[in-house]
């Protein structure tokens, strides 16, 4: 009797690759240091969710809330609601490089056609929030 030939085919290689392309992906979100952060030098909170969603907060009034994502060093920021939100056609994300040091978050532009969003986030250092 013969042995039966091992079946050929790439679907392993392919899941295998697919598998290991998703569980490298969240490990760019997980560097990112979700949580609240104050502006210095401005009343302003700014507060990142672990589901992908943000605010912003002057005193107990939220300005501006929408989603963002992270991918290799990058966050892209979206507003959906609130009076400060980016509502005009192509303003709604903007993308940005963030650094993370002693407990403080900066912000430089990548890509941005809110000039709102760009002056309020550039220009501030971000303190962690205990």
């Amino acid at each position: 009797m013969s042995r039966p030939k091992p079946l050929r085919s790439n679907r392993g290689v392919c899941a295998l690759a697919i598998c290991s392309t998703l569980a490298i992906s969240p490990a760019f979100a997980a560097d990112f240091p979700a949580g609240t952060y104050a502006a210095k030098k401005a009343p302003y909170t700014l507060s990142f969710d672990d589901k992908g969603q943000f605010h912003v907060t002057k005193g107990d009034a939220v300005e501006v809330a929408g989603s963002y994502s992270v991918k290799a060093g990058e966050l892209q920021l979206t507003d959906t609601s609130g009076p400060w939100a980016c509502t005009k056609a192509g303003e709604q994300t903007g993308t940005y490089a963030w650094k993370y040091e002693n407990a403080v978050l900066t912000f430089s532009k990548v890509a941005d056609k809110c000039a709102d969003r760009v002056g309020s986030l550039i220009n501030l250092a971000w303190s962690q929030r205990k």
